[in-house]
């Protein structure tokens, strides 16, 4: 029993140090949260935090393989990512110098749409493969009970679900928004470059493995 929560409580720490090292969710959550409101913040975290389970359940259940055996199913899965950090970044870029319009309340279908893109920027990151491919290698042991998959997952899960509400709590208040309010333009020209770089670095990593 000792095994297993020293199992757990490596994998929550890991997962933790990696949901709050920069990233495309982070900034994806964080400007969401500053530049729509709380709750459509809130929302993309809760999209970011279910692909990243997704992720987890299917590295414990034998993804890891199938990538390893289908390299051409991983390098559509990295350029599936590059493409779409490449249309957010181009978004962003494109509507940077739009008004600044906040709402309390989220109108119909922007939860939908915030949720939306946390899941797609997640889901499409083969980066969380190798992650979870690497954690669990090192700290599960053979023969686990699915009770012990459904713990871990649901850990995860918490661990991501804490961690980006507390990003869009954070980046959702009066002061973050008003300093966002000013300088709108070139924080969004900043944050819309700094994602499509992201995915030209992937588009050129596949480039290099081809």
């Amino acid at each position: 029993m000792n095994s297993f929560w020293l199992m757990l409580g490596t994998v929550m720490l890991v997962n933790l140090m990696g949901a709050a090292s920069p990233g495309p969710a982070f900034l994806v959550v964080s400007r969401t949260a500053v530049g729509e409101s709380r709750r459509a913040g809130l929302a993309t975290g809760l999209g970011v935090a279910s692909a990243t389970v997704i992720w987890a359940f299917a590295m414990i259940h034998g993804l890891a393989l199938l990538l390893a055996v289908a390299a051409g199913l991983f390098h559509l899965l990295q350029a599936l990512g590059a493409v779409y950090l490449l249309y957010l970044g181009w978004k962003v870029f494109r509507h940077a110098a739009d008004p600044l319009v906040m709402t309390g309340a989220l109108p119909r279908g922007r939860g939908l749409s915030a949720f939306r893109r946390g899941f797609l920027v997640n889901i499409t990151n083969p980066k969380l493969a190798i992650f979870f491919g690497s954690i669990f290698s090192q700290v599960y042991g053979p023969g686990y009970p699915e009770w012990v998959n459904l713990v871990v997952l649901a850990a995860i899960a918490l661990d991501e679900v804490a961690w980006y509400s507390i990003v869009a709590l954070i980046f959702s208040s009066a002061p973050a928004q008003a300093a966002y309010g000013r300088a709108k333009r070139w924080i969004d020209r900043a944050f819309g470059s700094f994602l499509a770089l992201i995915g030209l670095r992937l588009l050129w990593s596949l480039r290099l493995a081809a």
